[in-house]
């Protein structure tokens, strides 16, 4: 099975960036709606299990809700600092010599992001009301899985070495050939060299 490539992980990496920061602007969290006469019609049982996946349902098709720049005091401006961060030391994994701390950068970085997400995912902000989850937060949580991927695959990979290329002003070494013994006649010696001195 072919891999991925390096850069291809790095495009990778820009492409999830761009994505964390454009879920920032869809809805995030919203209040439970309220149940209308007509939904709660006699007969019908709404119990644990239909609620959950009537919430489910909720989350993943209903556009309205507070964004996430809405929804955060600090936390957007700590994932745009950590976006920057990751796509600047993506970028520099390409370059040898400084590839090393620029891999581990960015995998601390989209790490933190992940965790981020996770955390956001989980503890909905239920004192402002906003208690059901919404398209952005799963976005987020998709697109910094694919960037902790990316960059744990990149932090995985050896090392690139620049080719040091032939100097042209320098000779090139010439290896002596080994003396053949292929036209020596059986019983004959090889004489020894004479040092003269």
């Amino acid at each position: 099975m072919r891999t991925i490539g390096f850069r291809s992980n790095v495009l990778f990496i820009i492409a999830a960036a761009a994505g964390l920061l454009a879920s920032l602007g869809r809805a995030w969290y919203a209040p439970t709606p309220a149940v209308t006469p007509e939904e709660a019609r006699i007969g019908d049982v709404h119990g644990p299990v239909e609620e959950f996946f009537m919430r489910l349902t909720r989350e993943f098709t209903t556009a309205s809700g507070t964004t996430g720049w809405d929804a955060f005091t600090t936390t957007d401006t700590i994932l745009v600092a950590l976006v920057t961060i990751a796509v600047i030391s993506s970028l520099a994994a390409l370059v040898p010599g400084v590839e090393q701390p620029a891999r581990e950068l960015l995998r601390l970085a989209t790490f933190a992001m992940l965790g981020i997400a996770v955390v956001k995912l989980a503890n909905t902000p239920d004192a402002a009301g906003l208690v059901e989850r919404r398209q952005g937060a799963w976005i987020a949580l998709g697109v910094t899985g694919i960037m902790a991927s990316s960059a744990n695959t990149l932090y995985s990979a050896p090392l690139l070495r620049r080719k040091a290329g032939r100097s042209l002003y320098e000779t090139p070494v010439m290896a002596v050939p080994a003396r053949s013994t292929a036209f020596d006649t059986p019983g004959s010696v090889t004489p020894e060299p004479v040092e003269r001195g």
